[in-house]
């Protein structure tokens, strides 16, 4: 298993649809360890950089921080799990009670001190920072780091940039847009499903030093504001029987479960830009995975 982590198989692309003179095309990161898709990539390039450390005995401990609900702590807690890297989460969740995937997997593979405000957290990330042991590694939230830049590189260098006129690609953190922009070979739409796009320049720019990026012109016009072209809720993490059942059509129609979160809102949007022949040509759709948290109602 753990071979499978670290030496993940090349994803495949399917065609899925085809509307005037454009076709539809999906790369499958869903295929990728519990289909946890580009953030494997991401921490493949993270541990790639800590691996003599860990070898050594050197560094015996990796936390993660974040949102406990998150697709990026749930795969950080079965990366390393599988990489026999024991893991400490600091983590916040404003709703004791919610129950998911990722806060399933955190508390069985995971030490877990959790927080009940983001506020609170970041004074403890904070303190954390400060009082970090030599044989610890505090890896940064969304797993936002150069190190899982570098870990995506892997996901371009799989795409035959002649086959395809654009790709097109969900943004969260925008690490992933991020790396598409830097390897520049095709036009790369990204719709913004974390933050709105109107906060997502600001963040992004506030974050890019953390990358040790020179100063970069990106070009944010490219992004998609997902309420300007389909009139639905598209708040952050929320599902909602529309996005079920988009799923459920998807996987039918194209027979790949596209989950409701991410995947089934950005084929809705593209579906629709391509009979409005908004997008047109051979696009690509990467699909980033995360399955698993196929089942969660709300991120808080």
């Amino acid at each position: 298993m753990k071979d499978s982590v670290l030496r993940p198989r090349r994803t495949g692309v399917d065609s899925v649809l085809k509307t005037h003179s454009s076709e539809l095309f999906i790369k499958r990161e869903d295929r990728i360890f519990f289909s946890q898709g580009t953030k494997i990539r991401k921490l493949l390039g993270i541990y790639r950089s800590l691996e003599s450390k860990l070898r050594s005995g050197e560094i015996q401990n990796i936390i993660l921080q974040g949102n406990l609900h998150s697709n990026a702590i749930l795969a950080g807690s079965l990366f390393f799990k599988f990489v026999d890297v024991p893991t400490k989460i600091l983590g916040y969740s404003r709703d004791p009670k919610l129950i998911t995937p990722a806060s399933i997997i955190s508390k069985r593979f995971s030490e877990l001190q959790l927080y009940p405000t983001r506020k609170e957290w970041e004074k403890a990330v904070e303190d954390t920072r400060k009082s970090l042991l030599t044989n610890q590694a505090l890896i940064p939230e969304f797993l936002f780091t150069s190190f899982a830049l570098e870990g995506l590189t892997s996901i371009w260098d799989e795409i035959d940039h002649s086959q395809y006129d654009r790709i097109v690609l969900d943004v969260g953190s925008g690490l992933t847009w991020l790396s598409g922009i830097l390897w520049g070979k095709l036009p790369i739409t990204g719709i913004c499903l974390g933050l709105e796009k109107k906060k997502f320049g600001p963040w992004m720019e506030s974050n890019l030093s953390s990358l040790r990026l020179s100063k970069l012109n990106l070009p944010y016009e490219s992004l998609i504001d997902p309420q300007e072209k389909l009139k639905a809720n598209f708040s952050y993490g929320k599902k909602g029987n529309i996005w079920l059942e988009k799923s459920k059509d998807y996987q039918k129609r194209f027979g790949i479960y596209l989950e409701p979160i991410y995947g089934a809102k950005s084929i809705s949007i593209i579906e629709s830009m391509m009979e409005k022949r908004e997008l047109e040509g051979r696009i690509l759709y990467i699909y980033q995975g995360g399955i698993l948290q196929g089942g969660v109602s709300s991120i808080l």
